[in-house]
């Protein structure tokens, strides 16, 4: 047996550390098995893991990612939660202004026709119009028939220049646009003043405009009138009560929004 040389021995010395390496890796090892073992594993989760996982790195995704796409971005959680849409994150605002703007007409509206209701009933003439909140503004429904004008006359009576004197008193000091509509039912003129149905409601609307312009002081730059004619029924014209809704005239308070697009 020969003796081994002074190089053989130092390579031999600088190699034990892959023992002591090698022990250490082994310790890790059970260690994690211990861990493993002692854990709980729950199957939903699991499931719920690996289905996030598919669907993320599915081709669909890749390729959605090399066209540019946000990739993991787009999904709010690698697990699916009920009740969740898969999606970006959503990132709230908050809202400053004091609520929103179709709020604030809504409310602006309705203390108007309220102001107006009221005036009404002090005068006892509540009865004989009907007040409603739209989208819009505020609708007044004169009713022809029953205040205002006669048969195919476009003449206000005692009683309807009185409501339109109401209306005009609410509405003389606000900024609000007033549109006055006329409308008739479907039964044709023959004879008259007036050539057709068309003319008979836009001079009962003129009528409406210049009573609020002339005697009530309402702004003119903020009024207009528009004749509908047997157009735009609220009723089918089928008997003599639903015609007689059709002849009206509606004096419309636009709200703040509505205004503004004009």
């Amino acid at each position: 047996m020969g003796k081994r040389t002074e190089g053989e021995a130092e390579a031999e010395n600088s190699e034990r550390w892959l023992l002591t390496y090698s022990d250490m890796i082994t310790l890790l090892l059970a260690l994690f098995v211990v861990l493993f073992a002692m854990s709980s594993i729950s199957q939903k989760k699991f499931d719920e893991f690996k289905t996030g996982l598919l669907q993320t790195f599915s081709q669909m995704q890749l390729q959605s990612a090399l066209k540019g796409g946000t990739g993991l971005l787009e999904h709010r959680s690698l697990i699916t939660h009920p009740g969740i849409t898969p999606g970006p994150p959503q990132i709230s605002i908050p809202q400053t202004g004091g609520g929103t703007p179709s709020s604030t007409a809504q409310q602006q509206s309705a203390q108007i026709a309220a102001q107006i209701n009221a005036a009404l009933q002090q005068a006892n003439l509540a009865s004989d119009v009907q007040v409603a909140v739209e989208k819009r503004g505020v609708v007044v429904r004169l009713l022809s028939d029953k205040v205002f004008f006669n048969t195919d006359s476009a003449s206000l009576g005692p009683v309807g220049s009185e409501v339109v004197n109401i209306i005009g008193q609410v509405v003389k000091p606000l900024p609000n646009d007033i549109d006055v509509e006329g409308y008739t039912d479907s039964a044709p003129i023959y004879g008259g003043p007036f050539s057709s149905n068309f003319e008979l409601s836009a001079v009962r609307a003129v009528t409406v405009l210049e009573q609020l312009m002339r005697t009530d002081g309402v702004n003119a730059d903020r009024l207009s009138a528009t004749g509908f004619g047997a157009t735009h029924p609220i009723v089918p014209n089928s008997t003599p009560q639903n015609m007689a809704l059709n002849r009206r005239v509606d004096v419309v308070i636009l709200n703040s929004q509505s205004t503004n697009r004009l």
